[in-house]
């Protein structure tokens, strides 16, 4: 039985509950929150459930439910260094999924199939998404399921979208009802976890049923400073609160805080590149080579345009028309396009304003994190690729030109000198991208020695250490992330107690 202990800082010791094992999830986000709601459906598995944000409790506020643009104590403020540009990340129990649009497309069987593992193949992840969601119009159909703790919907389309749908007709493409059916292309609604206007987040989900458990515990305001590690095995974590330094020991640790925020846990648990490592006056607990690197991103590129008919507005983001359609090129290349009401995100534009944005959902263009003591540094690097410059200018051109045909009908008002239709367009591209908040990658999961952790998610040369979040995927779905972040956490639950 593990013990539980406080370091010497702390006078109170925290009490032993009895329970046979004892995992402490660091992260209480789309992903912890899933992994702990699944591993502590098994009443005889204490979960101690560890984040830095704030836990809202019971009654959620509105703002948490409804709203996108939240106070500054919601978020991580992480910036890409090379743009300035502020990266948000959802500092709250409910993580990011708690502060998203709330897309919610999974992608297709060949985005989870380029894994390189049958243990991460379309086939073995179906299950679990089916097991997440309940799917409001097609939770019946093989590939759906109707009976999880996410609900997903889609909205009847308004005079705006229905504009756009005819657009997208008239240009070769055709209608999907379900962008979540596999190999799906074309345009159709956008599937959202908004449901009437309220955000299906995790921390309005699955914690509610959490919170009911007696073998949970959950700590808010705590940051985990490392992952507390002896003889190559971890034993628990040292977090900060309040109260000071506590040392929380357990059988087993996830690491559920994202895909910058894991990666600077691990580095200052020792684990990382051995030459960065030292160079911080750190010891090398386990030389991770890979920490930090393979960082990949959606791009988004916003055409702004007025909508001339006041009553024909925009919808919100991700709730309106999603077009998709794959480029020339292997391994299935892809955009995604939509519209939305641009006062959504930007309360500086106009009433009338629309955002007509495009996404290349393939990028091939890598960043990485600058790890230390302190929080990481995030370079993104979009569009660094020659590859990724070309097919943003091709997906450009194309939506240009529906663009240009929906102004013609009187539907639009362009801008003077759109910067989608100057001659160095790949360059423009590059100049205008900004992250579509999809980060992956930072602790890549592979078969090979080299990846951060293992098939089974755990990681290399520490045992009962795991990492449950986006940073394991080897490669962006060709999708929003959400979906497939919880997807993994579900699966984590399960190869814990493998």
């Amino acid at each position: 039985m593990a013990r539980r202990i406080c370091s010497p800082l702390v006078s109170t010791a925290l009490s032993s509950k009895g329970f046979p094992l004892r995992t402490v999830i660091v992260g209480a986000g789309s992903a912890g929150l899933m992994c702990a709601w699944k591993l502590s459906a098994d009443e005889n598995h204490e979960v101690v459930v560890v984040d830095a944000g704030i836990d809202p409790g019971p009654e959620v506020p509105p703002e948490l439910r409804t709203d996108i643009l939240l106070p500054p104590e919601y978020y991580w403020p992480y910036i890409d260094e090379d743009t300035g540009n502020v990266l948000p990340r959802g500092k709250v129990f409910g993580g990011s999924s708690a502060v998203n649009a709330a897309a919610a497309v999974r992608g297709h069987p060949w985005c989870y199939d380029a894994w390189g593992s049958e243990v991460w193949s379309w086939e073995a992840c179906l299950p679990a998404f089916r097991a997440i969601e309940a799917d409001q119009q097609f939770g019946q159909d093989d590939h759906h399921g109707s009976n999880g703790p996410i609900a997903i919907t889609r909205y009847e389309q308004g005079a705006f979208d229905l504009a756009f749908q005819d657009a997208y007709r008239s240009h070769g493409y055709h209608p999907v009802a379900d962008h979540n059916a596999p190999g799906a292309l074309g345009f159709g609604p956008f599937p959202t976890n908004r449901v009437d206007g309220v955000r299906m987040s995790t921390l309005l989900t699955v914690l509610p049923q959490i919170r009911t458990r007696p073998n949970v515990e959950l700590r808010p305001g705590s940051e985990v400073l490392r992952v507390l590690v002896s003889d190559g095995v971890a034993r628990g974590v040292i977090l900060r609160d309040a109260q000071g330094q506590h040392t929380v020991e357990a059988d087993r640790v996830i690491l559920s805080a994202g895909t910058f925020g894991t990666p600077e846990i691990l580095f200052r648990s020792g684990i990382g590149p051995g030459d960065s490592l030292r160079a911080a006056d750190l010891p090398v607990v386990a030389h991770a080579p890979e920490l930090g690197t393979n960082l990949s991103d959606h791009f988004i590129l916003q055409m702004d345009v007025e909508v001339t008919d006041p009553t024909a507005l925009a919808m919100p983001g991700g709730q309106g028309t999603l077009l998709t359609f794959e480029l020339p090129g292997d391994r299935h290349p892809q955009a995604h396009v939509f519209a939305y009401h641009a006062a959504f995100f930007d309360p500086t534009a106009g009433p009338h304003t629309a955002a007509v944005t495009s996404s290349l959902m393939t990028p091939e263009s890598r960043g990485h994190l600058e790890l230390g003591r302190g929080p990481a540094r995030v370079h993104l690097n979009h569009l660094s690729a020659p590859v990724d410059r070309s097919r943003a200018a091709c997906v450009v051109t194309a939506v240009a030109d529906i663009v240009d045909g929906l102004a013609a009908q009187g539907r639009l008002k362009l801008p003077d000198a759109p910067w989608w239709r100057r001659e160095d367009l790949q360059q423009a591209c590059r100049e205008k991208a900004v992250s579509y908040h999809h980060p992956v990658g930072t602790c890549r999961m592979g078969r090979e020695g080299t990846s951060v952790v293992d098939e089974h998610l755990q990681v290399r040369g520490v045992e009962q250490l795991m990492v449950a979040d986006a940073s394991v995927m080897p490669s962006l779905p060709r999708a929003q992330t959400n979906l497939a972040t919880m997807m993994i956490g579900y699966r984590a639950a399960g190869f814990a107690t493998r």
